[in-house]
């Protein structure tokens, strides 16, 4: 059945799991009880953390155990009062110093860029927070004595967000650089598990709007398109499609893409209708947080787009607080990318080329 495309896209629950043989769908659908399991786990960890002497923040991490600090670079935006940068890199950036908060993200432990960027962390007397499920990165904070957000194993990284995400909140607010998060984790646990329902296998099409993303995409590549504060989830949404549904993906943001990849619509029309235009919507976005001209932008660009011919499909945001409005587009993108696999006969969890990648660099030795 792998990579044959599945025509009936209103498949049973017993009738995915013949193609989705490590559960996905399962995991993603526990998104809402990922948040109610990983508050008290978060708040159970004890920080003693010189949070006077930070003066800047760097989330060290790749791939799935990075995005959770984008999420929060992003969310935290408007609160923060020293910067927060993430690091998807074997070195840290220079000013890193023992004025740093460094916290090490990898959800396996073992991510090689990761480990090399706690040792210069360690190295130029950082303080360090670690969040892993093991590891080599356990073993090292262990040793040293750092404080360690210690998560649930069994996870794909990329299915763990929730558990990487809530340390993060926790560690931010213990050195009180922004408020308590607890309202905000508790509303978007009881949104998801609505949205839940509602992109439920046993809804078809019509009313889901998960599985009529994933149709759209049948032929078509996904360009994700966000206002500059939703970036991350943007990101979230191509980084699931491309390991998910294994195609390849795409993202940008307002009004940044005005300035460049705005001109690039309309020269190759045949090319410009293979793409699968998806705009991230936030219509409740405060004008603090999304400035009113980026929504104009957005519906200006929008008739551009569809002139070439390239359709354009839009995704709206629920929830009150910013964080459930991060999670209701975040969860919509994780539910639309598994279907899509699960219509092209792919089974989403396996990532055989980064496997082979990984493999092959460990034959590699440094010059």
């Amino acid at each position: 059945m792998e990579n044959q495309s599945v025509m009936n896209e209103n498949l049973t629950r017993e009738e995915i799991a013949k193609i989705d043989r490590a559960d996905m769908l399962g995991r993603v659908l526990s998104m809402p009880q990922h948040f109610l399991e990983a508050l008290p786990r978060a708040q159970a960890v004890r920080l003693e953390l010189n949070a006077s002497r930070i003066q800047n923040i760097v989330l060290a991490g790749m791939g799935g155990s990075a995005i959770s600090g984008e999420l929060v670079q992003s969310l935290a935006y408007h609160q923060l009062p020293v910067p927060l940068s993430v690091c998807r890199s074997y070195h840290l950036p220079d000013f890193v110093d023992r004025h740093s908060l460094v916290i090490v993200s990898s959800y396996s432990g073992n991510t090689a860029e990761t480990l090399a960027m706690f040792e210069q962390a360690l190295l130029r007397e950082a303080q360090l927070v670690c969040i892993t499920s093991g590891g080599k990165a356990g073993s090292m904070a262990e040793a040293k004595g750092l404080p360690v957000f210690s998560l649930p194993p069994g996870f794909p990284p990329r299915s763990a967000l929730v558990h990487l995400f809530v340390p993060l909140l926790k560690t931010l607010h213990a050195c009180r650089f922004i408020s308590n998060p607890e309202a905000d984790i508790k509303e978007t646990a009881a949104l998801l598990e609505q949205l839940g329902r509602r992109y439920h296998p046993e809804n078809e099409a019509p009313q889901n709007a998960a599985k009529r993303l994933a149709l759209a995409l049948r032929e078509r590549l996904p360009l994700i398109y966000a206002p500059e504060i939703y970036q991350a989830v943007a990101w979230r949404w191509k980084e699931q499609f491309c390991e998910n549904a294994e195609t390849l993906a795409w993202h940008n943001v307002f009004p940044e893409l005005n300035h460049n990849e705005l001109v690039g619509w309309g020269q190759r029309r045949e090319m410009d209708q293979r793409f699968q235009v998806i705009y991230l919507r936030d219509h409740d976005a405060t004008p603090r947080e999304i400035h009113p001209q980026v929504h104009a932008r957005m519906d200006l660009t929008r008739e551009l787009i569809e002139r070439t011919g390239a359709p354009v499909i839009e995704a709206a945001s629920e929830g009150q607080s910013l964080l459930a409005r991060f999670f209701s587009l975040i969860f919509l993108g994780d539910m639309a990318s598994v279907y899509a696999a699960v219509l092209s006969g792919i089974d989403p969890t396996p990532v055989e080329k980064i496997d082979y990648l990984k493999n092959r660099l460990a034959k590699v030795q440094p010059a």
